[in-house]
């Protein structure tokens, strides 16, 4: 038997090493504390028993499965058909909705919650004082109440819905869709009979992705619901940690609850689409043919302008005006226009300037980790490097059904006590980050690396070359671009993320969402807007980067397979 050289030997000992210290740790840490008393530190079932028994318990759970349900179904409902308008007929504008959609993803969902309580606060919100200037009475919409959370979260949760079946319908083979046409069905019978059937998969998948995300956010409940004393699993989260002393062991089994529910929608999913085969037999896909609207053309394009206008243009809006304001309560005059909260965050404040820069460096350094990371895992899994691959995948992929909280409390639980005492270092945040979006990464050099013939990886070690230098230097260069748009596929969803942060920073190692969240209850809303504005800006700039340099949104293909895999729109 060969001998296995020491290189690759020390490689695949450090990928497990890392999947071990990022993922099982954390997560086995949150098991072994659920089974723990607070007080004693012994071994107890009592932490189930009171989240089995206590009302105070049972109602997050019940409304955060309420909000994620709505949030669902908003989702799907909205983004399915928005994305045949797009794909399938010849509305105008389409690729303006597609850009648009893309702003709606990238846009921080508890920063859409704060525009939304500028406009749409039952006292205060502008929207409100329209109402009442024209003769209204009371306030026309309360956004503080399981209603407008619902709303909120579902506008920015139909950009899943919206990218992954828009992708389904840009890649399906349109030839049983012709043949149905030439036997004279109709629009809706082809598209009831042929078109959702072949797009199933991407509307099952975006349902489910959608409940995850209402059922896991923790911005918008934070924002909209704490305020109004409705509870959710989330938010009482929260709550454990802010008592004195924290309840922490109870907080892990609180925990448990959402990884029962993530887990199984994940396997229902699987076992659901596994018994189907959703496969078309054909030769070169040609695009499909456009549906011709007629005179439904321009209501279509109203219908579809709804979503952008609602988590884009209108938040948008409220946010840039209020921080040119140098105080929100005057109103909006020339005297009290100002870029004061704009020199103020990046100058005159110290603690933002350090989220900033603390946001660039740490989404830098976790994206680097979590991408030279997935992709290693991706390549022994796919050439099957080592006995046992699968299950490296297996342990990559499996933070897609731990939400973001709770793998947060996994790393609080292993990594703030000795021998670690990472509480309060840059390393902690930029761990939790990177285990976070593992699975984008894995999933996306998963897909890359699946186009790429492994030939002259054959031939190179034919050559005399080892595992580790045919990877560097045939491997790499031929994953080329798709390497940097899995980078940014992975930077910009952590340059947002707010829930992994939340209990894990410090004042020295703030970021601008926890900054943002921490400064709202200040009140001081020029300045969240203002550091609201920088954190969109800075987001958009690096989108706006990333499609010329590696077609973050024209691959297709690559980010759709991504998308399925690793429970992200691409």
């Amino acid at each position: 038997m060969a001998r296995v050289p020491v290189v690759k030997t020390a490689i695949l000992g450090a990928v497990v090493l890392l999947l071990a210290m990022l993922v099982v740790q954390p997560f086995g840490w949150v098991v072994f504390n659920s089974f723990h008393d607070d007080v004693t530190g012994a071994w107890t079932l009592n932490n189930y028993a009171r989240v089995a028994q206590s009302a105070d318990l049972i109602e997050p759970l019940v409304n955060s499965l309420l909000l994620a349900t709505a949030t669902a179904v908003i989702a799907v409902g909205i983004g399915v058909p928005l994305a045949w308008l797009v794909s399938r007929t010849d509305m105008p504008f389409r690729r303006s909705i597609r850009v648009l959609t893309l702003t709606a993803f990238v846009t921080p969902s508890f920063i859409g919650a704060t525009g939304w309580i500028l406009l749409a606060a039952p006292n205060s919100g502008w929207l409100n004082t329209l109402w009442r200037s024209l003769g209204g009475e009371g306030a026309a919409l309360n956004i503080y109440s399981m209603t407008g959370a619902v709303f909120v979260c579902g506008i920015y949760t139909v950009p899943y819905s919206f990218t992954m079946v828009s992708s389904a319908l840009d890649e399906m083979a349109v030839e049983l869709e012709d043949a149905a046409t030439t036997l004279g069905c109709g629009v809706l019978r082809t598209m009831v009979s042929i078109t959702i059937p072949l797009a199933a998969p991407a509307v099952i998948a975006s349902f489910i992705l959608s409940f995850i995300q209402g059922l896991t956010l923790f911005g918008v409940p934070a924002f909209l619901l704490t305020p109004t004393g409705i509870p959710v699993v989330t938010t009482k989260l929260a709550e454990f940690y802010q008592l004195f002393p924290p309840e922490i062991y109870l907080a892990a089994a609180y925990c448990m609850p959402l990884l029962l529910v993530t887990g199984g929608l994940f396997w229902m999913r699987r076992r659901y689409l596994g018994r189907k085969q959703y496969v078309t037999i054909s030769g070169k896909t040609r695009a499909g043919r456009q549906i011709h609207l007629g005179g439904w053309r321009w209501p279509a394009l109203l219908f579809a302008l709804l979503m952008p206008m609602a988590a884009v243009f209108l938040p948008y809006a409220a946010l840039l005006l209020v921080s040119l304001t140098r105080a929100w309560g005057l109103g909006l005059s020339w005297e009290n226009l100002s870029l004061y909260w704009y020199w103020w965050a990046i100058f005159g404040n110290s603690e933002t300037h350090t989220a900033i820069v603390n946001s660039l460096v740490y989404s830098t350094l976790a994206a680097t980790l979590c991408v030279a990371l997935g992709t290693l895992v991706a390549y022994i899994v796919e050439r099957r490097l080592m006995t046992g691959a699968s299950l490296l995948g297996a342990v990559a992929t499996v933070p897609i059904v731990i939400p973001g909280i709770v793998l947060s409390v996994g790393f609080f639980a292993a990594y703030t006590r000795a021998p670690f005492n990472l509480y309060g270092t840059p390393l902690l945040l930029i761990a939790a980050f990177a285990a976070t979006f593992l699975p984008i990464a894995y999933s996306h050099g998963g897909s890359i690396l699946k186009g790429i013939g492994p030939e002259l990886e054959r031939a190179a070690r034919s050559l005399g070359a080892g595992e580790a230098r045919t990877f560097l230097s045939i491997t790499i260069p031929l994953m080329g671009g798709g390497l940097v748009s899995g980078w940014f596929l992975v930077f910009i969803p952590i340059i947002r993320e707010l829930s992994v942060a939340v209990f894990l920073i410090t004042p020295k190692t703030n970021v601008m969402t926890t900054l943002i969240y921490n400064a709202k209850d200040g009140g001081n809303y020029e300045a969240v807007c203002a550091m609201s504005v920088l954190l969109l800006l800075i987001t958009l700039l690096l989108v706006a980067v990333a499609r010329p340099l590696a077609g973050l949104t024209g691959a297709r293909r690559t980010s759709r397979k991504t998308a399925e895999a690793a429970g992200v729109p691409s």
